[in-house]
């Protein structure tokens, strides 16, 4: 899968016009067009970031899939539309968009420390080179608090596995899924809400959006799949509560109920 940079520029599309998207993000309303510069062949299926160029803070603060192929449709530059121009556009599947004003994941600094001639493009479509697309996507996952992580309730993926085991996987993916951990910490913050733990006010940006999260409903209760509500069925918590939650084999902890330990030994 091919992996390219798409670019945004406030000089150029104001950001008036990018809080559409941000807003369109929380209403998950997910899919939307964007400027492939001079590029007509991004395949469906490839993988975006999206960057800010221009003043200021720069660096990625989105990303997702290509769901069109790159199209021509009226410019999206105000005078460039009134003298009839056209541009290029991909319709991306955004599964991660920041606001640049408040939050650039990766600065364009570290993205340097990757690759020295990519991230100065003012045109989207560039192609990022595969060995520097795996950093920049491992680095990714890890600052959006996507990466896959170990979880104290755990169950391997083994073939072997009887139907109840597999349901408990899929429930379990929930917790590791981008969009309902998204939801999750946008409801309910970064702090552990067993201890008010926080990562990145203790470790700095190598903490930034790390967090663990947890299912409120016992895996063993569960019968059969449902849709989880990440809002309510999820909260953050910090891998050390997270595994005293599930500490007890026979039953798990309530978020109360560990809440009160910590809160007795804590002092």
């Amino acid at each position: 899968m091919s992996t390219f940079l798409l670019t945004w520029s406030p000089d150029k599309w104001g950001y008036e016009n990018l809080q559409e998207y941000l807003d369109a993000r929380k209403s998950e309303e997910f899919v939307q067009r964007w400027s492939s510069g001079r590029t007509k062949k991004i395949p469906i299926g490839s993988r975006v970031f999206l960057t800010k160029q221009g003043k200021g803070n720069k660096g990625i603060f989105g990303s997702g899939h290509v769901t069109k192929e790159p199209a021509e449709e009226p410019h999206f530059n105000e005078e460039q539309l009134k003298l009839g121009k056209k541009a290029l556009f991909v319709m991306v599947n955004f599964d991660q968009l920041y606001d640049p004003q408040s939050e650039i994941p990766i600065t364009h600094s570290e993205l340097q420390a990757f690759d020295s001639k990519v991230w100065d493009s003012q045109s989207s479509g560039i192609t990022i080179p595969e060995e520097t697309a795996s950093k920049l996507e491992q680095l990714w996952l890890e600052r959006t608090g996507a990466v896959e992580i170990s979880y104290a309730d755990e169950v391997p993926k083994d073939n072997s596995l009887k139907e109840g085991a597999a349901k408990k996987i899929w429930v379990n993916a929930y917790e590791r899924n981008p969009d309902a951990r998204e939801r999750c910490i946008r409801k309910w913050g970064l702090n552990c809400v067993v201890c008010n733990f926080h990562f990145e006010q203790c470790y700095g940006h190598l903490g930034k959006r790390y967090i663990h999260v947890h299912h409120l409903k016992p895996l063993a209760e569960i019968q059969k799949e449902y849709e989880v509500n990440p809002e309510e069925d999820l909260r953050p918590v910090c891998p050390n509560c997270h595994s005293m939650l599930h500490r007890n084999k026979n039953s798990v902890l309530s978020i109360e109920e560990l809440q009160t330990l910590v809160n007795m030994y804590s002092r």
